[in-house]
């Protein structure tokens, strides 16, 4: 089992996509997903009205050939193809801890994608692109780790994980190297 270093989970918050490729190989950066043409999460009509002028966001895509980094004004970042993925271990960081807040926002989905060349580490806010990058994995034979396993979590639905996540968590990291407070 791959176990990330604590520094990978420092200083994930930084704004801005400036040389994210380089930034998501040393800790984690904030991306959304498009699997095989669905994004996670899904797109809700922007009411920022920067972000409405800006573009989009960064999105990581994955094709059934290769994996493409994708900038929030749709400039390519960089890609590699599938087959230099030699797993992706799928995880969850606890972001907010505050007491009576809803447990579906207190975590964030992350993805990490080990190669030979070198680790890339992303962070979702959408749960449900766990599922979704292990069945995209499974049918692209790329080997899957799930150490905190939440696959069978979320298969009772986000929302009843979301409360046995939250409560069991600390025993859940314990021995993974995904830190058990907030990050």
């Amino acid at each position: 089992m791959f176990k990330p270093m604590a520094s990978v989970f420092t200083n994930h918050q930084i704004a801005g996509h400036y040389r994210a490729i380089e930034r998501a190989q040393k800790c984690v950066v904030p991306f959304h997903f498009e699997i095989q043409g669905q994004e996670y999460p899904k797109p809700k009509p922007e009411r920022n009205w920067l972000r409405r002028l800006s573009g989009k966001y960064a999105m990581v895509e994955l094709t059934p050939t290769k994996v493409v980094l994708w900038s929030p004004e749709g400039r390519n970042l960089g890609e590699m193809p599938l087959s230099a993925v030699r797993r992706i271990q799928i995880g969850a960081i606890r972001c907010h801890v505050t007491e009576g807040l809803d447990p579906r926002h207190a975590f964030r989905a992350t993805i990490f994608v080990l190669t030979d060349s070198g680790n890339y580490y992303f962070a979702n806010s959408d749960m449900e692109v766990l599922p979704a990058i292990c069945k995209f994995a499974h049918e692209h034979q790329v080997p899957v780790e799930d150490p905190l396993r939440l696959i069978p979590l979320l298969k009772v639905g986000w929302r009843v994980a979301a409360v046995t996540l939250h409560e069991t968590y600390a025993q859940l990291v314990a021995h993974t190297g995904y830190p058990a407070d907030k990050v």
